[in-house]
């Protein structure tokens, strides 16, 4: 494994999203930072305190919104198409649930919540059409952090539940499109996931299409509750790292590194980069962190509360295996190369 490392200027980045292989800061009005250090400045100002964005890898959609508010905006090449917005309830705790993707039939498909916290539901970009109508009775559950896997047919929501206690749910895209009540049932989910006893599953990403990787937090585990339970041996440890398969419902792998993982990225099957206060690449066989930069600041998150805290701008290119971290004057972008060149 090997890594390199580029610096570009950039001062007073708001957000960073990946397009193509150029970094677009959405929330200062669309700025974009091409890596050989040329910078497309923009004229936009947006009139409202956005602090983070999503966006396509395209850059033709894009959403702006505030991490612990109720209002979003989505763009479609920079330009206006609509407000979104979430409930009023516990917004300030926790980060707004949205993600954006595009679909095989070419379509640009958003996962929010616009009705409840506890209710998702799937809209066109283009025309806005809700594709999730229905009756609709969703269980009790805090949806934030809303991420679609690489092939475009699996949701996870790393929320939480009334504790508060951090978890993780599953869902079946087609089968929501189908049936929008399937939306609703936050039964698919890891073993211990909701069990307040257990490891917290604090953070989640998608390691495969069918694989994700679970991040604990530093709350312990009750051991009266482990030995009364049926916890699995194999599952996610106080501040540990677990592999799940969610077709087959079963832990693949766990190890506990040196540190909370917080947000993570994977890096192939065998390792992760972990962003708990600073980037570091960790071994999912040992847990051994193999490689990092301490000198970049990229927050202390850990779960989806956040309340009002201010998190570094941070890009994450899976398929390149690579990240970008605003500081106060530049942007880093690290790249990481899997195998060594002969």
């Amino acid at each position: 494994m090997r890594f390199s490392r580029l610096v570009i200027p950039g001062a007073k980045v708001a957000s960073l999203t990946w397009c193509g292989d150029a970094l677009v800061d959405w929330v200062s009005g669309g700025a974009i930072f091409h890596l050989d250090g040329r910078r497309q400045e923009s004229r936009v100002s947006w009139g409202f305190p956005f602090d983070a964005a999503c966006a396509t890898g395209d850059g033709q959609y894009a959403v702006l919104y505030q991490r612990t508010g109720t209002k979003g905006l989505l763009l479609r090449g920079g330009k206006i198409v609509r407000e979104l917005n979430r409930s009023y309830y516990h917004a300030h705790v926790y980060e707004y649930p949205i993600c954006i993707w595009r679909v095989a039939d070419g379509r640009t498909l958003i996962a929010h919540c616009p009705e409840e916290y506890c209710r998702i539901d799937i809209e066109d970009a283009e025309s806005g059409a809700r594709l999730t109508q229905g009756t609709r009775e969703p269980q009790d559950f805090f949806h934030s952090r809303l991420m679609v896997n690489g092939a475009g047919n699996r949701l996870l929501s790393a929320g939480w539940i009334w504790h508060p206690w951090s978890s993780v749910c599953y869902f079946d895209i087609r089968e929501a499109l189908r049936d929008p009540a399937h939306l609703d049932k936050v039964d698919d989910k890891a073993p211990g996931s909701f069990h307040i006893g257990l490891a917290e599953h604090a953070s989640a990403c998608w390691q495969t299409n069918e694989r994700v990787l679970l991040g604990g937090s530093s709350e312990e585990e009750d051991r009266i509750e482990v030995a009364e339970t049926n916890a699995p041996e194999l599952r996610l440890r106080p501040a540990g790292i677990a592999v799940y398969d969610v077709v087959s419902r079963s832990y693949i792998s766990s190890v506990v590194p040196d540190e909370l993982p917080g947000t993570m990225m994977p890096l192939g099957e065998s390792h992760a980069v972990c962003f708990y206060k600073h980037p570091r690449v960790v071994s999912l066989d040992s847990g051994e962190t193999i490689a990092r930069w301490e000198e970049l600041d990229t927050g202390k998150q850990v779960s989806s509360i956040i309340w009002s805290t201010k998190l570094p701008p941070l890009a994450i290119d899976v398929a390149k295996h690579r990240f970008a971290v605003a500081g106060p004057d530049n942007i880093t972008v690290v790249q990481v190369d899997l195998v060594d060149s002969p």
